[in-house]
């Protein structure tokens, strides 16, 4: 089977669809610094495919689709001790819509990742996993808990303005870098893959729909070409 994983970043997705034997596509902008086993990269930005060949990118070939659309834009609206007064999420809603609607018109069970903010833009999630929010008709039922970014902290309450809280986490955040610096893209890049626990949970349900779909299509093939003797039959009797 094979999986399409559009924003594929750290392979968060990929990796565990991978173990399990998938074939994985990942497509990106940025090209990653290696390339897993059983995956295979293509740079390539998503505006640039066009609804009507959704098909080709979302549906033919693929059993699955995973997306972890860009989520800064959607973030800075949870944060209001460091954004009263954040932009609105321009990009951050294209990107997202244009996937959803990408996959959508593939027919394809997928799931899309973001955070709890967007869904003031693009609607409620169909589940959640601690902070990551889950779309899409491939979603599991059931997800595991306990899971987090690793980038929070609980912050003292009478800390009210975003220097005090600037200032509190210099002294107490093992995590804290000035928001442009090397080390704090890095932190934040990695508490953004999709964790493992997460992957797996979904890459189980996705192959036991798959195996549920494909086995459903083979049912109405041999179906319908039992329906097709049986006419052909007829036809030579009468």
């Amino acid at each position: 089977m094979r999986m399409l994983d559009w924003f594929c970043g750290r392979w968060g997705w990929s990796e565990a669809f991978a173990a399990r034997g998938w074939e994985c596509v990942g497509v990106d902008l940025t090209e990653p610094p290696e390339v897993p086993k059983g995956c295979i990269f293509i740079q390539k930005d998503i505006l640039e495919i066009s609804s009507a060949a959704s098909h080709h990118w979302g549906g033919q070939g693929f059993d699955f689709i995973c997306a972890s659309s860009p989520c800064e834009q959607f973030s800075v609206h949870g944060m209001k001790h460091f954004h009263p007064n954040p932009p609105y999420p321009e990009l951050g809603i294209k990107l997202f819509e244009h996937t959803r609607r990408i996959c959508e018109e593939s027919g394809v069970p997928y799931v899309m990742e973001n955070v709890r903010a967007a869904q003031k833009f693009i609607g409620n999630a169909v589940h959640k996993c601690g902070p990551f929010y889950l779309w899409g008709t491939g979603v599991p039922t059931i997800v595991p808990g306990g899971i987090g970014k690793g980038l929070s902290m609980a912050i003292p309450k009478n800390l009210k303005t975003r220097e005090e809280i600037t200032a509190w986490r210099r002294i107490n955040d093992p995590n804290w870098s000035s928001g442009g610096s090397e080390k704090r893209k890095q932190i934040t890049a990695k508490a953004a893959t999709i964790p493992p626990e997460l992957a797996n949970c979904v890459a189980d349900y996705a192959e036991r729909i798959c195996v549920d779909l494909n086995a459903g299509a083979s049912a109405s093939s041999i179906a319908g070409r039992q329906s097709q003797v049986t006419r052909t039959a007829g036809a030579r009797t009468e």
